[in-house]
């Protein structure tokens, strides 16, 4: 039984206490309440003296084991003897059960824990037996190591074997078929002819845009004809070479300097716009000549330090019985790709790519090299007609400079999505690899 609460009210013996509570009535007056505005009488205490002193509270109870105020027996108790409230000695402690009887929602012996189903019973949520659990999903589903640019959708045909398909063997570990390029690839192709075929479907659709990007290096470069058809005349009338001074190269070479560093720096840049609108097309977003040339000038220092780079390799090669700068020139045109869609690779990246299938790649390769072959000839011809004996007058002279830029231009659109597609093969052949890889790029 819960022990009695104490008394609402002070002891008689409180000096500091207050009025206890009688109920709805209200306290009673002191015994020595003064009546009205009247002096104190006779009954009022002595100073000093505890004015409650005497009272006793009509409502309390007197705990059990002690007598009422006044009554025989009140008072403290005696001692050795049970303290207030205390039970006797022997009597178990509040709220505790007999001994021997189990602790507070402790189940009897022998009985399975709380929320522990029987036993051979299976665990909560665990499946019947023979039914597969729950675990990992399938590699690809948003796991770690899964490109953030979200499933790709190409893949390889039905009846794919992956000991069979041209893009090569599939690897051990795996991967879901929509993580190699199929028949339908826009960029990667199974052989030469796809390549070919691929390369020209792209051209053929955003020409007009890369035309546009290409002029942006073309106003130097023809800056640099207009000057040279300009000082030419004027060098070809020093018939005796002792009239000849170093000034007199020195003055044509200050005023085309400037132009052909303006034309390098913005031919880097123009190669990188070209290939990212092809980008643009090929994973089917807006075709953007602004943000090709933002992209552009984005990659033009990563592209420019490994250009330096790549550039003395080859001529380093080419030191070496040319054939070895030859190779490094082969190799390295997929440089500017791999600079604008792959950040932090460079040259040993492009030495990879090329090697995962050297056939295939060296005859991509060389056809583009072919195709730069194929317009310089034709400018060639074209000028010689024009101008068999080069000594023609100014007038030709910049007409021709006119062309020649022109030339340059068709040949940067042509070879462009050769290059890319070319690219693309490479990586296809060294890894899993689809067009859906670049739909985040640059």
């Amino acid at each position: 039984m819960p022990p009695p609460a104490e008394p609402a009210g002070p002891t008689p013996a409180d000096p500091a206490g207050t009025p206890p509570s009688s109920g709805p009535a209200g306290p009673p007056p002191p015994p020595y309440a003064p009546s009205g505005d009247s002096e104190p009488t006779a009954a009022t205490p002595p100073p000093g003296q505890d004015p409650w002193e005497g009272y006793t509270d009509p409502n309390q109870t007197p705990p059990p084991g002690h007598d009422a105020p006044g009554a025989p027996g009140s008072g403290p108790a005696a001692p050795g003897g049970p303290g207030y409230g205390a039970p006797p000695p022997g009597t178990p402690g509040h709220g505790t059960p007999p001994p021997g009887t189990p602790g507070y929602g402790t189940p009897p012996p022998g009985t399975p824990g709380y929320g522990t189903p029987p036993p051979g019973t299976p665990g909560y949520g665990t499946p019947p037996p023979g039914t597969p659990g729950y675990g990992p999903p399938p590699y690809g589903n948003g796991g770690y190591g899964t490109p953030g640019y979200g499933a790709p959708g190409y893949g390889p045909p039905p009846g794919y074997d992956p000991n069979t398909y041209p893009y090569g063997a599939q690897p051990a570990y795996g991967l879901p078929s929509g993580y190699y390029a199929g028949p339908d690839d826009p960029l990667v192709s199974p052989d030469f002819a796809g390549w070919f075929r691929r390369s020209f479907t792209l051209l053929s659709a955003v020409w007009q845009p890369m035309t546009l990007v290409q002029l942006v290096w073309a106003v130097p470069l023809l800056a640099i004809g207009v000057v040279a058809a300009l000082i030419t005349p004027d060098a070809s009338v020093i018939t005796d070479p002792q009239d000849v001074s170093f000034d007199d190269f020195l003055e044509p070479l200050l005023i085309i300097l400037p132009f052909t560093l303006a034309a390098v720096v913005l031919s880097m840049v123009s190669q990188l716009a070209t290939l990212d609108i092809l980008v643009q097309r090929a994973t089917g977003r807006p075709v953007s000549v602004g943000t090709a040339l933002k992209n552009g000038l984005r990659r033009f220092f990563p592209l420019l330090g490994w250009q330096i780079l790549a550039g003395l390799i080859i001529l380093v090669g080419l030191l070496f019985c040319i054939l070895p700068g030859l190779y490094f020139a082969v190799v390295l045109t997929v440089l500017t790709p791999i600079i604008l869609l792959e950040r932090g690779e460079g040259i040993s990246r492009a030495f990879q790519l090329f090697h995962a299938n050297f056939g295939a790649a060296l005859g991509r390769i060389a056809t583009v090299y072919g195709f730069y072959l194929a317009f310089t000839f034709v400018e060639g011809i074209f000028t010689s007609v024009i101008d068999p004996s080069g000594t023609a007058g100014t007038g030709v002279a910049l007409f021709l400079a006119v062309v020649s830029t022109a030339f340059s231009v068709a040949s940067g659109v042509v070879v462009a999505p050769m290059v890319l597609t070319a690219y693309a093969d490479m990586r296809a052949r060294r890894e899993p690899f689809s067009t859906a890889y670049l739909a985040q790029q640059p």
